[in-house]
């Protein structure tokens, strides 16, 4: 029976597959089944995207660090483009590094909206992931918010302190969320593929 299901998975994988007939000469045979259909590893697209969304969350901060000591706050004078471009000219490095910096925070919030969906869609009875997933998003969008005003308050160290204070729990929140899609679930937590 094992030897049946690795003939059906090579026939359907590459197509028709050639057999000698009782004369010696080749013929081709279709298959009249479908291909095999592989799903979606639900644990593990919800791992990738939670540490990268993590490794992206931390990478905002250091870029974010690296803008303020490089004096480059201000690079981009204006929230949500950069000198009134999406791309701005990326020949001055104090410009290269203010927009990798808004670079790294629009995947990071990527990452984390499809972690959150994901959590909802596939992992909702996990009330845990699904809370602190949510969690991160308000953080984020928070942290959204704070780094235009920082922006627009040209560069007010109070709000510059909260822009940094909130992009550490939003890193925080994001590590955490990473860590729970990591840990082995419960059997009723586990998504178990069906076989057709």
């Amino acid at each position: 029976m094992a030897s049946r299901d690795n003939n059906l998975r090579t026939e359907c994988f590459r197509g028709p597959v050639s057999s000698v007939s009782s004369e010696g000469l080749s013929k081709r045979t279709h298959s009249r089944r479908p291909p095999i259909r592989m799903p979606i590893d639900r644990r593990r697209l919800l791992q990738a995207i939670a540490i990268l969304g993590a490794i992206c969350a931390y990478t905002t901060i250091v870029l974010g660090g690296t803008v303020r000591g490089m004096g480059a706050g201000l690079a981009c004078p204006d929230w949500p483009l950069c000198n009134g471009h999406v791309v701005p000219d990326l020949g001055d490095p104090l410009v290269a590094v203010e927009y990798a910096h808004r670079l790294v925070a629009a995947l990071t919030t990527l990452f984390l909206l499809g972690t959150f969906a994901v959590s909802v869609l596939w992992f909702r009875p996990d009330l845990r992931l699904v809370a602190f997933s949510l969690t991160s998003v308000g953080f984020l969008v928070a942290q959204v918010g704070l780094g235009a005003l920082t922006i627009t308050s040209s560069l007010d160290w109070v709000i510059v302190t909260m822009h940094l204070a909130l992009g550490t729990a939003t890193f925080a929140s994001s590590l955490l969320v990473a860590f729970l899609a990591l840990r082995p679930s419960s059997p009723d937590l586990l998504y178990r593929p069906t076989a057709e």
